[in-house]
């Protein structure tokens, strides 16, 4: 096992305990204490939480790629496009594979009903929480334009993690919810620059 094959194994395995501990003991009274944030807080959070939309990623970076590729000529700038794109669309084919599987009830059950954990295979829109597609799309987003402007690193991190926080605060998501599509998000970015070096 190489050294970065041991580091991936250590972060996934960490991940799963933190994950572990916050479903058991902090999800439920994080977003109780969400849902009584005043007001205006929410709404701030509400717009914010927009820009963890993947349409509007997902066409730019098409409309990108064409540009640079068909009317500018520019390939290096194309390919950084295309490869944005399919860390997009590729983590959002993940997480839309993993949420019918686990089936995991969202806050809003919870509010309503007092229901919380997990219904597999169970359709619709309320127990597909685990894993926020919001956090997948940012995390990918941010991990990838990160190897191409390394200095914007920190900002794009703090920009994934204010709209993976949002998820929590506006009740769409739990924080392990949250967690779960970072981790999706970073893994699908790694696997694709695997990819990419092999096929050189």
């Amino acid at each position: 096992m190489t050294h970065r094959n041991l580091n991936i194994v250590i972060v996934s395995a960490l991940l799963m305990v933190l994950m572990t501990i916050s479903y058991a003991l902090i999800d439920r009274p994080l977003s109780l204490f969400c849902q009584d944030l005043n007001p205006e807080v929410i709404q701030v959070f509400q717009w914010i939480t927009k820009l963890g939309q993947s349409t509007g990623y997902l066409v730019g970076f098409a409309v990108l790629f064409v540009f640079f590729k068909y009317f500018r000529r520019r390939p290096i700038a194309a390919h950084r496009a295309l490869f944005l794109f399919t860390a997009v669309a590729l983590s959002g084919v993940i997480i839309n594979l993993i949420k019918p599987l686990v089936g995991r009830m969202r806050p809003k059950l919870l509010f309503e009903a007092n229901l919380y954990g997990f219904d597999p295979f169970r359709i619709g829109y309320e127990y597909n929480s685990f894993p926020s597609g919001h956090a997948t799309t940012v995390f990918a987003l941010a991990t990838a334009l990160a190897l191409f402007f390394p200095r914007w690193r920190l900002p794009l991190v703090g920009f994934a993690v204010v709209v993976g926080v949002s998820r929590i605060v506006v009740g769409a998501h739990y924080l392990s919810d949250v967690m779960a599509g970072a981790y999706v998000g970073l893994m699908t970015v790694f696997l694709l620059v695997l990819l990419c070096r092999r096929r050189g």
